[in-house]
């Protein structure tokens, strides 16, 4: 399953839960933080064969220790 594949089943499962909150404050947050992830899940799409961006890879790879040459 791809990135975008991932964030677009967090949106599902987020406005799931916006469907069962009583609060409309609360369930605005969840509906807020559903459309977040099909804009991440946009952002880390394949296009013309390469991925236009991953933050998750992103920040792994900026978490790494650097190599260093000895």
């Amino acid at each position: 399953m791809s990135r975008a594949e991932q964030y677009m089943n967090l949106a599902a499962e987020v406005r799931a839960k916006a469907e069962d909150e009583d609060s409309p404050i609360i369930k605005a947050e969840w509906e807020l933080l559903a459309e977040t992830y099909v804009k991440l899940a946009e952002q880390s799409g394949v296009r013309g064969g390469v991925t236009t961006y991953d933050p998750i890879q992103d920040m792994l790879n900026r978490a790494r220790p650097k190599k260093t040459k000895q």
